[in-house]
């Protein structure tokens, strides 16, 4: 997997988590699992200086 393709998930997961607290206005255990999702792409992100 490549950083770009680690990019697009981790923007793909960022909206979906946005859209569903926004609807439903608290945390919710999908939205603690989307969270974890989004922490392990994050840290299978390799940024380069």
């Amino acid at each position: 997997m490549t950083n770009k393709d680690v990019l697009l998930q981790i923007e793909q997961l960022r909206k979906e988590l946005n859209d569903r607290y926004r609807e439903q206005s608290s945390i919710t255990p999908e939205l603690v699992e989307l969270s974890v999702q989004l922490d392990h792409l994050l840290n299978k992100l390799q940024l380069r200086p």
